[in-house]
This record gives C-alpha cells, structure tokens and sequence, in this order.
C-alpha cells in the first residue's frame, strides 16, 4: 500500500473515532438532563446504515441490466433486471423464473451481482434492490422490517418470484417478507441473523448508552413499527416456512454466528444447511463453491416437487423419519 494511501486510510479512522467520541459525549450528556431526547438521537442512529460506494466491479454489473423504479410506502426503490435472452437454456422459459437477490445491513443489491451470470445460464431472470436507507434508494430510514416490506413491495411489482436468494440481514428480511405477502418457492439465506436484539445489544455497548436510553430507544422503535423486537426472532418464520431452504454460512464468519444460520436450517420443515470455511461474512458471497451450490438449489425446481427430488428423499429420510 501507497504512503498516500496508508495516510488517507489513517485519516478516515481518526475522523470516524472523533465523531464516535462526539456521538457518545453528546448522548452520555443528554441522558440525565433529557432522557427522552437522548432516546430519539439513540433511535435515529440505531435506523441509519452507513452507505458505501460501489466498487468498479458491481458498477460495470448494473451496467448490464435494465433499471426500475418500485413504489413503496413514503417513496421509491431503486431495482435493476437482468434477462436471459442470451443464455443457452432461456429459450425453454416462455416467461423466465425470477430470482430475487436481497442485500443485507449496510449493503447494496449490486453486492450479490455474481450470482447474476450462473442463474441467467440457467434461464432464470434476476432482479435486485436497493433497500431503504442502503445504496441508491433515497428514503433514510432502515431496519429489517423495512427491509422486509421492501422485499414484499419488490416481488409485488416485479414477480413472481421463484427463489429469493437473501445476504445477512437480508435472508431474515425474505423470512419476515412472508409475513408481509411474500411468496417464493425456494429460499436461499447466505449468513443470516436471527434477531436484532443481538443488534440492539452491539449498538448499545458501542455507544455506551445507559439501560434506560436503552429501553426507551426500544420502545420507540417498536412503537414505530408495533412489533417487538423479541417478534423479529426468524426462528418464528423459518418455522413456518414448507417451501425449501437451503442456508449458507461459513465457519469462520465472525459478523454472525454460524450456529444461528443452522439453528434455521435445522428449525424449518425443509431446511437444509451448508457450511463453508475460510470465507467469512462477505468473500462468501463471490466464491465459486457457494455460487454453484446456490445456483443449483435455486434451479432444481419448485417446492412441490422437493421431496420427490434426490436431495429431497436423502434429507426428508435422515432428518425426519
């Protein structure tokens, strides 16, 4: 790395550690003076992700699809489309699947953009998103439940949908989506959370709130959506979920817990789960076994037909009888 890079690099932690400082002065301050309003700066941040530029590679991607606008409640989202018109099998699609890839915390639809090429040489169109508060979508506000009508608003307007294939907190999105309309025959969540109040916990201790801006900064925010935040567990709608789930997590992700994606696989009724190693949170989603794992699942077919599947047969016999 270049001199002027390292001192670039150097420069932009500093600047982030002030603001840290700052945000933490200013709410410890607030909080025995005017509680309450320490709670809302709480609430405003706890809904701001950080927005990071795309790099070269993902741009060159969207490049390639065409670009739409989808209604959602007090704006619009971003969403691009890719078709199969060139790949060898569309011609066997009349009306080609869709596939929906879902970004997670602080990412951009663009971040999954290499699924793009298996899944049209497998007839299938693609679409993705930018959720609220992430990438190019202009509303501020994010969460996973606005991920999740996000979701549902996406495959309202832009489906049906096949097979959502959701990133982190984007696979608890498409499983809260279900809740919201959302209606896939296949699953695919690569790291997913399970809640956030692992989130809630992580946020308060880096800010160093006390418990009482804490819980009020809860209860704000679930008054703001009228759910819990213990009625976010995806447990609940894994569960629920009888169409087939294949969940990827790598042993080495330090971001999510690889227990949590299989407590999933192992909670829905046809779950199956997938563990990598060496990749972590992120590399997961551009490595070669994953993509083709992935792309294969998503192909095979609808959820009906699961259990007549080979997989289907091996895993309904040595997991549920």
């Amino acid at each position: 790395m270049s001199g002027s890079a390292t001192s670039k690099n150097s420069t932009i932690v500093r600047s982030k550690n002030r603001s840290l400082e700052a945000t933490r002065a200013g709410l410890r301050w607030l909080s025995p003076h005017a509680p309450s309003l320490a709670a809302m700066w709480a609430e405003r941040l706890f809904l701001t992700a950080r927005r990071h530029e795309r790099p070269f590679w993902e741009k060159t991607a969207l490049a390639g699809a065409r670009r739409a606008r989808v209604d959602v409640e007090g704006g619009w989202l971003p969403a691009w489309t890719w078709r199969p018109a060139g790949a060898p099998r569309a011609r066997l699609f009349d009306t080609p699947k869709t596939v929906l890839l879902v970004h997670g915390w602080e990412g951009r639809g663009s971040q999954l953009a290499a699924f793009v090429p298996p899944l049209l040489a497998e007839g299938l169109r693609v679409v993705t998103f930018d959720a609220p508060g992430h990438g190019d979508a202009p509303l501020p506000r994010a969460s996973v439940v606005d991920h999740a009508h996000a979701v549902a608003a996406v495959a309202k307007q832009l489906g049906p949908i096949h097979a959502v294939i959701g990133h982190s907190v984007g696979g608890a999105a498409a499983l809260l989506a279900t809740r919201f309309g959302l209606e896939a025959e296949r699953f695919a969540l690569i790291a997913p959370p399970r809640t956030p109040a692992k989130f809630v916990q992580t946020f308060s201790k880096v800010l160093r709130l006390d418990d009482g801006v804490r819980d009020a900064m809860v209860a704000r925010v679930e008054q703001r959506y009228g759910l819990r935040i213990a009625d976010l567990d995806a447990l609940h709608d894994a569960t629920k979920l009888y169409a087939p789930l294949l969940v990827v997590h790598d042993k080495d992700d330090t971001v999510v817990t690889p227990a949590t994606g299989r407590a999933l696989a192992d909670a829905a009724p046809f779950g199956m789960y997938l563990e990598t190693s060496g990749l972590g949170h992120n590399a997961i989603l551009r490595a070669p076994e994953v993509l083709g794992a992935v792309t294969r699942f998503v192909a095979a077919g609808s959820a009906p037909s699961f259990a007549e599947t080979l997989d289907g047969e091996l895993f309904l016999r040595d997991t549920r009888w």
